[in-house]
């Protein structure tokens, strides 16, 4: 569902800056995740393929989605305005209509086609995601839409987030003081174009996978830098450093299928001035191919799952007062 390449461009034009400008908020986005808080363990098992896996990967070059086709992340108070969400997507029907979502008068998705855009709700303290999002005569419209408690596991149980893994659009995502602090205590999330049909594997709940090749991943893989490095002796600058200690302390998860391989950071436009010229200049993605993805890791990933079919699992953010997105039973929600 996330789709880019790579490359420069020129600055990208910001809106007014929002309501309620982020500061670390990143830290209230699921903070006591096992999922994506955990370190790797050292004991933990390295997938027997390991090596094809990451030869694979290791042909694309990396980067890091930070003006385009990454999420739009906004803040949401009690007084913000709130709007209903239809999502337009095949599979959705009247109950899949997101009812009292607030958006902040400021906030506007990323650009590219995929339109990501999150709203984390101080008052609730839930997450609204939103795929396609658009606005017509009508009111707001989304390819797809749903909610997820922000001190929850960053993982939709049934599958319905607005990413083809079913993990939330807002976790594992890289926040500009993150960088400047040079500590991201979190895993990452990627997407690459070689994922493998059938089932996912564990965190994932859905797949979007069409390769049959046996080194594609499957969606949900996990991925660690390799222990034994001594990243200090690399020459890295100090985003790729950050990034790269993240890598090798949480890893990452394969979280989509895209054009490229590609982590995400929170899009430039969330923020009242732009927050990564100091960091990466004016690009679109950022090159982190000096952080060596080749020495990669794949932990073990198990046999892959089926996609869940039952009906859609219920949060304390889905209900009457804050909707709920509730596509027809054992339908997927998008990817």
């Amino acid at each position: 569902m996330v789709l880019a390449g790579c490359g420069t461009s020129t600055p990208v034009d910001l809106p007014d800056a929002p309501e309620q400008p982020l500061s670390a908020v990143g830290r209230d986005f699921f903070p006591d995740s096992a999922v994506w808080t955990t370190p790797v363990s050292p004991e933990a098992a390295i997938d027997p393929r390991s090596a094809e896996y990451v030869a694979r990967l290791a042909q694309l070059e990396p980067v890091v989605s930070v003006r385009e086709s990454t999420v739009s992340v906004f803040v949401a108070t009690a007084d913000s305005p709130r709007f209903t969400v239809t999502p337009t997507a095949p599979n959705a029907s009247p109950e899949s209509v997101l009812e009292h979502v607030p958006i902040p008068t400021h906030a506007v998705p990323d650009p590219a086609q995929s339109g990501h855009l999150a709203v984390f709700d101080r008052t609730s303290r839930c997450v609204y995601e939103l795929y396609g999002l658009r606005q017509d005569a009508t009111g707001w419209l989304a390819d797809w839409a749903n909610t997820t408690p922000a001190d929850g596991e960053g993982v939709y149980p049934d599958g319905l987030s607005t990413r083809a893994s079913g993990l939330a659009s807002t976790a594992g995502l890289i926040w500009p003081d993150e960088l400047l602090s040079g500590t991201i205590p979190h895993a990452l999330v990627f997407s690459y174009p070689f994922t493998r049909r059938g089932g996912p594997v564990p965190p994932a709940t859905r797949t979007n996978g069409t390769d049959a090749d046996p080194s594609a991943l499957p969606i949900g893989a996990k991925l660690v830098l390799d222990p034994a490095l001594d990243l200090g002796t690399l020459g890295l600058g100090p985003a790729e450093l950050a990034i790269a200690t993240a890598l090798q302390r949480y890893g990452m998860i394969l979280g989509d299928t895209s054009e490229g391989f590609q982590l995400f950071a929170v899009h430039a436009r969330s923020f009242p001035a732009d927050p990564y010229m100091s960091t990466w200049g004016d690009v679109v993605w950022a090159d982190i191919s000096a952080i060596p993805f080749d020495r990669m890791q794949v932990i073990a990933t198990g046999d892959q799952q089926p996609q869940y079919q039952g009906p859609p699992i219920e949060n304390r953010c889905t209900g009457a007062e804050t909707g709920a997105a509730v596509p027809p039973t054992g339908q997927p929600a998008g990817g």
